[in-house]
């Protein structure tokens, strides 16, 4: 009998713990945003979960997401991140960086590709490569979304 009871009581303090620690508030969730709406009052998005499409370039200690991409004019064909960035902190999922398009003209392989980032949303501190961004995204979720980087969007499509 008593070890039920101290099973039971187990059972119903892991199950309290985990809905109260594991709880989203709902007003910490913004949803959709431009890269408009965070560069333009990025203090009402800190800390808040958003979700952001935008052009993910990886290479030589950079890992962004931008407004667009762009040639870069060393090299042919070579690509590179236009308008404004956001870092986006640890990367993204292996099985999304996997499918990425991949660019080696200027040195170490560089990643690219179209994505929507579903995250939190940082601003305020020192991010990234030598603390050189004021803002960072942390990924929770990331979809690689159609793209064709024979046609590059300009900053702000």
């Amino acid at each position: 009998m008593k070890r039920s009871f101290v099973l039971v009581c187990t059972i119903f303090i892991t199950t309290l713990v985990l809905l109260t620690g594991c709880h989203i508030d709902k007003t910490d969730v913004i949803g959709e945003v431009t890269f408009d709406d965070l560069f333009t009052s990025p203090s009402q998005y800190d800390e808040k979960e958003v979700v952001l499409d935008g052009y993910y370039f990886a290479g030589f200690e950079t890992m962004v997401i931008a407004e667009g991409m762009k040639y870069s004019g060393y090299a042919d064909g070579h690509l590179i991140p236009d308008g404004r960035y956001v870092w986006v902190e640890g990367g993204l999922p292996i099985e999304v960086y996997d499918q990425l398009y991949r660019q080696d003209m200027m040195g170490p392989e560089e990643r690219y590709g179209k994505v929507r980032i579903t995250g939190i949303f940082e601003y305020g501190g020192a991010y990234g490569h030598l603390g050189g961004f004021d803002c960072q995204i942390i990924p929770g979720e990331v979809d690689l979304l159609p793209w064709s980087p024979s046609i590059p969007l300009p900053a702000g499509s």
